[in-house]
């Protein structure tokens, strides 16, 4: 059972006061851009479903959701189909990634989103493989659709991670890790609740005011779909919930993209409707997507499209190499790339297409 505290903070006055900056308004991504703008290359790198044509085959990627990577690691990836985590090295520049070294093993199953944590807290405990009990931070944490927070740590096993929390009636869509005053903080999208979750560096669920990551223009049935941390700023992507189910509402325009700072206490929309369609996927692009570059991209599971974002203006969607607008069936995730893993140039994607029955991971580089 997780334990929610109490998260202090001194403000004037004893009052928290929640910011909406009223000034331009927000993009409504009605217009994208023409066919100006800088094209794309889809590189299918794993599948489950050799109809892909992917570089791999991999049976446990099935519904791939949260993608995440340290500056030095393989890319991992959450696979809400088969309640794992796979890992892939290589990958630079569109070259066909290596196999899975091993594979992890998810509680509670379901994963959704993920994260990499570098800062040596969010300690696990858990069984080894030599049957005894060990601890270490957890190098990479998930969440799932039953409300479990999960970790795994190198210290314990390389096949298991280990619930370090659990929210009664949860469901978790995304996953973030915010540096604050206070230490780091676990954001977590809730999406049945319709809120964003805190959790301390032990895992305790904070009891915040709730004026924390909330958006009081949201428009009724409206919930945190994912949240990705830039900076100091949290950006959250809202789909709109389906009427008696913890599932998003796919459709045109139905989806809102919030920016907070000042600790979520300060909230700007970012997006709004448009040609926005169930958004999950948040990213920053690389230098090297043109125009584009520095943009926030906002990935759509209702439709596959990526649209670009900078001060609230839309800037157009992600085009193939014949000028097309990028459609990748049940897209999830986008993950810039690094020297060690895709390059510097590349954009990971996840995705769960023909319904979420198939996974697939791959790569977005400029033509």
């Amino acid at each position: 059972m997780t334990v929610k505290r109490t998260l202090r903070i001194g403000l004037a006055g004893a009052t928290v006061a929640l910011l909406v900056p009223l000034g331009a308004a927000p993009a409504r991504a009605d217009d994208d851009g023409g066919a100006a703008g800088p094209r794309f290359t889809q590189i299918n790198q794993v599948s489950d479903d050799p109809a892909q044509h992917p570089k791999l085959v991999d049976p446990n990627v099935v519904n791939a959701w949260g993608l995440a990577l340290s500056p030095t690691s393989p890319l991992w990836v959450a696979n809400n189909g088969t309640n794992t985590s796979t890992l892939y090295p290589g990958g630079l520049n569109g070259a066909a990634v290596g196999p899975s070294p091993f594979v992890v093993q998810i509680p509670g199953g379901a994963p959704t989103g993920q994260v990499f944590n570098g800062t040596g807290q969010f300690v696990v405990t858990g069984t080894k493989d030599d049957g005894t009990t060990g601890s270490g931070s957890a190098a990479f944490i998930f969440d799932s659709e039953g409300g479990d927070i999960t970790g795994w740590s190198p210290a314990i096993t390389r096949t298991h991670a280990f619930v370090a929390a659990h929210v009664d009636g949860a469901v978790y869509k995304g996953l973030a890790l915010l540096q604050s005053p206070f230490g780091p903080l676990l954001l977590a999208a809730d999406f049945a609740h319709g809120r964003i979750d805190v959790f301390d560096r032990t895992y305790q669920r904070l009891t915040l005011p709730h004026q924390f990551f909330t958006d009081p223009r949201l428009p009724r049935g409206y919930a945190p779909f994912n949240v990705m941390v830039s900076g100091d700023t949290v950006y959250v992507a809202y789909a709109r919930q389906q009427a008696g189910s913890t599932d998003e509402q796919a459709g045109p325009g139905l989806g809102i993209v919030d920016a907070f700072t000042d600790i979520g206490l300060t909230v700007h929309r970012v997006a709004s409707h448009g040609t926005l369609n169930a958004p999950w996927g948040l990213a920053i692009a690389p230098a090297s997507f043109g125009r584009f570059a520095g943009a926030l991209l906002v990935g759509n599971f209702g439709d596959g499209r990526i649209g670009a974002y900078r001060d609230g203006r839309f800037l157009g969607l992600l085009r193939d190499t014949s000028g097309h607008r990028l459609v990748i069936d049940g897209l999830w995730a986008l993950q810039p790339g690094t020297a060690a893993s895709g390059g510097v140039n590349t954009l990971w994607f996840s995705a769960g297409p023909d319904e979420e029955s198939h996974g697939l991971v791959g790569q977005l580089v400029p033509a």
